[in-house]
């Protein structure tokens, strides 16, 4: 049964979403426009109870008994929350306060989906399954056809899918019960992620390090983001104050990149070493959890860390979640102890590890003045009329407590962050610690499959978070997959972006006199032109920055150029115009073209 925490003794705050009728205290959504739920509904596998946690207040002014399976997330709706297992996904009423049914829906396959609160959801995302779960009345399961990225939703309540596999970038609309379309489409060869900027759906691109925002059924211009990132690199679903958040877990960084036009300077932040998962962005900071030491950090966007807070309970993964109210929320694996993140970064710690002491007198609505309000506040009687205390005589009854059971271990949990990168003849693949659920993860089991339906296999210890696969054909593609091990049996696996073996070449950068034309005053025909780079062997759709030198005084900033899809490219720019001086170009820092004499044209 669901009981209120009354703080005080007075009042009672109702979950966001219910509007409360005073003569029957039953729910309805508001007319009208929809409006953003608050708060965060956590589940604590070792009370079997849920927790409503104001996000305004850091306070826990709701909880339920409600059976889950460990390692549950709770999502919510105007009016019902649903706690989300494995094998089961538990229904209950917010303003009747009861649970209503244990399974309303059967989860399509086992993996742990990503939670989205939003008009016309919750969603859940089984992102390797391709399917995604809309709860509400009635429930749909909506497949996509093939294993997608994390989506993101706009204001409207249209969700935006990715599927690597293809380059599709599919919508679902509010309410619907199929995919409405696949409108755009990105390089099919390409890894990226969604990501919303100034409210409007975006691509990033990491494979040629670039953002082309979607407007309609079309994917628009690529923006360089100013910093190489690498593959596996993971942009955050919301843009922070007009930057896009991206961890590149590869590099430990974090990358803040500006695409306003024109762009600031981007801000790359260096992470201590660790496993993280995220970013997840407030609006206006970011978050990042590290999963080796328990730790939630944020961020402000001019790179500036905000706060830092630890997660006392160490077991198992915690679970970084968006609420609709735009704050972020942070739960251990038990969902004994939550961490809010407020819009302006301060860390807030709430417990729900102790069993909450039941009310003796359950709220009672205010009396009836016939208007609604979104503050859904439930205030007790005047204490006059209170039901009168008990003559002294009377003891009261000694109040008794349960020892929930304990909760068996069970199967490991699906490892986060698996990423693959190409080599010659080989791959290398990376992961994050599955959830342990209990029992110690023993080993890793590392599939494949290629694009021939070659397959293979092999396991390493428990303690290993990566892996080089040796043996593979090149110009093959491949997909990864890795799922963990311990005593009780073999968990979901997760996959990687898929990845080409290639034999690597021999990366060459040459310069020669281009077309001859006049720059200005100083830059004139026949001795002023254009320097010719010819890049030859480099990494296919990446970008790179060319800097122009000479012999003689001379400065130009140079400019980031892209590859072709063979890692080519050919261009004329750098206009010079001193005859007998010397002339080179310089890739990334790291690669030196030929010494070329500049001659008349």
């Amino acid at each position: 049964m669901l009981k209120r925490s009354r703080p005080f003794a007075l009042i009672a705050v109702l979950v966001a979403g219910a509007l409360v009728t005073v003569l029957t205290g039953a729910a309805k959504p508001l007319p009208g426009a929809p409006f953003a739920l608050t708060g965060h509904w956590v589940f604590n596998s070792v009370l079997q109870m849920v927790f409503h946690i104001d996000g305004g207040t850091g306070n826990i002014d709701a909880h339920a008994e409600v059976h889950g399976e460990p390692g549950s997330q709770v999502v919510q709706n105007d009016t019902h929350g649903y706690v989300v297992g494995p094998t089961g996904i538990t229904e209950f009423d917010k303003a009747k306060l009861s649970e209503q049914q244990a399974i309303i829906v059967t989860p399509p396959t086992n993996e742990r989906p990503v939670g989205i609160e939003a008009i016309g959801g919750p969603y859940l995302v089984y992102r390797n399954a391709g399917k995604v779960v809309r709860l509400g009345d009635p429930p749909a399961i909506v497949p996509v056809g093939g294993a997608i990225g994390t989506p993101v939703v706009t204001a409207d309540g249209t969700m935006w899918l990715h599927r690597p596999d293809t380059g599709q970038i599919c919508t679902l609309g509010k309410d619907a019960a199929h995919i409405s379309g696949c409108p755009v489409g990105a390089p099919p060869s390409h890894s990226g992620a969604l990501t919303i900027v100034d409210g409007k759906p975006a691509f990033v691109d990491t494979f040629s390090t670039t953002l082309s925002i979607i407007d309609g059924d079309k994917l628009g211009p690529a923006v360089p983001l100013g910093v190489p990132i690498s593959p596996n690199a993971r942009p955050a679903t919301h843009d922070l104050a007009g930057r896009v958040a991206i961890l590149d877990p590869q590099r430990q960084s974090l990358l803040l990149a500006d695409t306003r036009d024109p762009p600031g300077k981007p801000v790359t932040i260096p992470l201590p070493s660790g496993d993280y998962d995220g970013p997840m962005s407030t609006g206006d900071v970011v978050v990042l959890v590290d999963r080796q030491s328990g730790t939630v950090l944020t961020y402000g966007p001019d790179g500036v860390r905000k706060d830092t807070k630890p997660i006392k309970q160490k077991t198992g993964q915690p679970r970084l979640s968006r609420g609709e109210d735009s704050r972020v929320y942070v739960e251990d694996a038990d969902g004994t102890q939550v961490v809010v993140v407020a819009k302006d970064g301060h860390v807030r710690e709430v417990s729900t590890a102790e069993n909450p002491t039941t009310p003796q007198q359950p709220p009672v609505p205010a009396p009836n003045t016939g208007t609604t309000t979104t503050d859904r506040r439930v205030v007790a009687p005047p204490l006059a009329q209170q039901q009168r205390p008990r003559p002294r005589q009377e003891q009261p009854r000694p109040r008794t407590t349960t020892t929930p059971p304990a909760v068996p271990a069970g199967r490991p949990g699906a490892p986060p962050s698996v990423a693959a990168q190409a080599g010659n003849g080989s791959a290398t693949i990376t992961w994050g610690a599955a959830p342990d659920n209990r029992a110690a993860v023993m080993s890793y089991l590392v599939s494949w499959q290629a694009s021939t339906g070659q397959t293979g296999s092999t396991t390493v210890g428990g303690g290993q978070r990566r892996t080089t696969v040796t043996g593979l054909a090149n110009g093959v593609r491949y997909v990864f997959t890795v799922a963990a091990t311990n005593r009780v049996g073999t968990g979901p696996g997760a996959s990687s972006n898929p990845v080409n073996p290639v034999q690597p070449q021999t990366r060459t950068v040459t310069v020669s006199r281009g077309t001859t034309e006049r720059y200005n005053d100083t830059c004139e025909v026949p001795e002023c032109g254009k320097m010719r780079v010819v890049m030859r062997g480099f990494e296919p759709r990446k970008s790179y920055k060319v800097i122009p030198y000479a012999s003689t005084v001379y400065s130009n900033p140079g400019r980031t150029v892209t590859t072709d899809r063979n890692g080519n490219l050919t261009f004329e720019a750098f206009h010079f115009p001193k005859v007998g001086a010397t002339v080179w170009v310089v890739v990334d820092n790291q690669y030196q073209s030929n010494r070329y004499t500049w001659e008349s044209g």
